[in-house]
């Protein structure tokens, strides 16, 4: 068994299941969450902090730190097997992209070592900005593209530069628990006046260089860790598993896009800000 393991406490069903059995589990759930809300706009991190805490996994031990590292890897390589041809054949898409990225990376540069300890674990506010994006969204797709509708203005089919980098502005926000990055930037994008078909997709390629590029500087400085493994098999599982869910996730997103409705991520996030209030007590 791996040291580098290490889970706090046991619940329920892993008392009859043993330590061992329990714990590789808890992990592939990590995996399955992350490859599953990576992508949607109801904060990944929130599900994995809940999951960490109902399953007593410790969230601050520096294998599992690198774990869940290890498996975001695994749902960007769902995307990149997605939209790396869409992305390279579109050469206004990777402007815009690029527009996006550069003010996120340095943002979240800035920003990012000094809010991560008081932000971290922070669960009072990470279902704040739950209930603040879940009412966001109802209050998007209720009243304001309504409202936009009535005036003969079904919204912008492209971003233009300027609606790019405020994107990338808006993103940087999601260092704060609960946001969502993909959450914010359909927000911002609505606002803007851009479809939500469309900026519900140009989330999907933003995720390509944002995570990316957060993945190698994590794994960067978590490459001691990695020395320090004596075995590797529960990390090539759950990034495969992470990569699964996340390029079927994607699969049925692409799909259902047009008719999605905020409305019911937006509920969908006031439940977990719930669920998350009650794992507090």
């Amino acid at each position: 068994m791996n040291k580098r393991y290490r889970i706090s406490g046991t619940i329920g069903w892993c008392d009859g299941v043993g330590y061992t059995a329990c714990m590789h589990a808890a992990y592939l759930v990590l995996a399955s969450l992350e490859g599953l809300t990576e992508y949607l706009p109801v904060s990944s991190t929130a599900h994995l902090i809940l999951a960490g805490k109902l399953f007593a996994v410790d969230l601050a031990d520096p294998y599992t730190k690198f774990y869940l590292l290890f498996i975001q890897l695994g749902a960007l390589c769902a995307g990149v097997l997605l939209f790396t041809k869409r992305i390279l054949t579109d050469r206004r898409l990777i402007l815009n992209l690029i527009a996006s990225f550069v003010p996120t990376a340095i943002l979240g540069f800035v920003f990012y070592a000094s809010f991560k300890h008081l932000l971290e674990g922070n669960l009072p506010l990470m279902a704040a900005m739950l209930v603040l994006g879940g009412v966001t969204f109802m209050y998007l797709e209720k009243v304001f593209m309504p409202r936009l509708a009535a005036k003969g203005e079904g919204g912008k089919d492209s971003l233009s530069m300027r609606d790019a980098v405020l994107v990338g502005i808006a993103q940087a926000i999601a260092i704060v628990p609960g946001v969502s990055r993909s959450g914010v930037t359909i927000v911002v994008g609505i606002l803007l006046g851009v479809r939500k078909a469309v900026i519900f997709e140009y989330t999907f390629f933003l995720a390509l260089p944002t995570l990316g590029a957060a993945v190698a500087y994590d794994a960067y400085k978590s490459r001691d860790a990695l020395m320090a493994l004596s075995s590797y098999s529960d990390l090539i599982a759950g990034f495969a598993l992470s990569a699964v869910v996340g390029f079927l996730t994607l699969l049925v997103l692409r799909t259902y896009l047009p008719r999605m409705s905020l409305t019911a991520f937006g509920w969908y996030r006031i439940a977990l800000a719930a669920v998350i209030m009650v794992a507090m007590v």
